[in-house]
């Protein structure tokens, strides 16, 4: 009886369906896909500026891969409960979309080998794109959040996730363009470790014309978490030693918050004008951002995103997430 009953077990088990793979993390397992949730922080679009976002496919994918948005929101994040939409495009024809909100901005299913593109404009806070921003809110600033969606997770490992490129704008001219790919990390600690900055007060934002003859950089944190965080930012040197340290004040969830490094002004700093660094040969400081924030939740997220300018270019820096050092 035990031998048939064996024999019974391994006739069901061999007539039972094949499952695919387990998708690996951070992919996600919905229904018959695997998904990857990503976010572009700090996008923006108005007041001489503009964004374009690419889906791209690369061709050695099985198959497709959909691109669904699951999130839109302002710089105050949940608390901003009114209306709220962006003015959508393809690249070479802006605004053809008409205003977008999470209600119609649908998804984009994208072929192996092929991209698509959209470029946003502006910032809408009603159905006309007429109304001011309400108080307290970055008027041309927002974050969007999609889920990478495929049945084969390799594609998904494979396929670039979606980048943003930024415009700045002189009328119809680029002046700044920088690019980020759309990123999460649930880390604690975050690293920028290539921040440069005129060494004093006198030194900072000189502007020859319309050029920055010295570096300054900014930095961007979106809050992807259902509760507010707050954090510290810590300057070090090259050489790991603490120059300053300054609190981040508190974020919205799935809001977003926008310094320059070092600011001739509050509250856009996160570090007073008046904060003298040690320079190096060439007079400027060069050294280490450590972004360390709390009351992240057990599945909260972080998006952060550091940039240097200089003159008319415009860099993105490279942040790294982990434990401390």
């Amino acid at each position: 009886m035990k031998l048939q009953s064996l024999l019974v077990v391994a006739l069901v088990a061999a007539a039972l369906p094949s499952f695919a793979a387990p998708c690996p993390s951070p992919q996600v397992l919905v229904g018959t896909n695997c998904t990857l949730s990503t976010t572009l922080g700090w996008v923006i679009a108005g007041l001489g500026t503009e964004s374009i976002v690419t889906f791209y496919v690369p061709p050695s994918a099985t198959g497709p891969v959909t691109f669904q948005p699951t999130a839109l929101y302002s710089s105050l994040g949940s608390a901003y409960t009114g209306f709220f939409g962006v003015m959508a495009g393809p690249v070479g024809q802006p605004g053809k979309y008409g205003v977008i909100t999470m209600a119609n901005i649908g998804n984009a299913t994208v072929a192996p080998g092929q991209q698509e593109q959209v470029v946003f404009t502006q910032v809408c806070w009603d159905p006309t794109c007429t109304s001011p921003a309400p108080a307290g809110a970055v008027p041309n600033m927002f974050s969007i959040q999609a889920d990478m969606v495929s049945p084969n997770p390799a594609d998904i490992t494979t396929t670039p996730t979606p980048q943003l490129t930024v415009h700045f704008l002189n009328g119809n001219q680029v002046t700044f363009e920088a690019s980020e790919n759309a990123q999460r990390s649930n880390s604690l600690f975050s690293y920028v470790p290539n921040v440069n900055l005129g060494a004093t007060p006198a030194g900072r934002y000189v502007f020859n014309g319309t050029a920055v003859t010295l570096p300054y950089d900014t930095l961007t944190l979106t809050n992807i978490n259902t509760a507010p965080i707050t954090g510290t930012a810590t300057l070090q040197d090259a050489n790991g030693n603490t120059i300053a340290t300054a609190p981040i004040p508190a974020i919205p969830a799935n809001g977003a918050a926008g310094y320059l490094v070092i600011a001739r002004t509050d509250p856009f700093g996160l570090f007073p004008s008046s904060t003298v660094l040690p320079a190096g040969p060439d007079g400027i400081f060069h050294g280490m951002l450590i972004i360390s924030m709390t009351g992240q939740t057990a599945n909260g997220q972080l998006l952060i995103v550091a940039q240097e300018f200089n003159g008319f270019s415009m860099f993105s820096l490279p942040v790294f997430h982990g434990p401390v050092f």
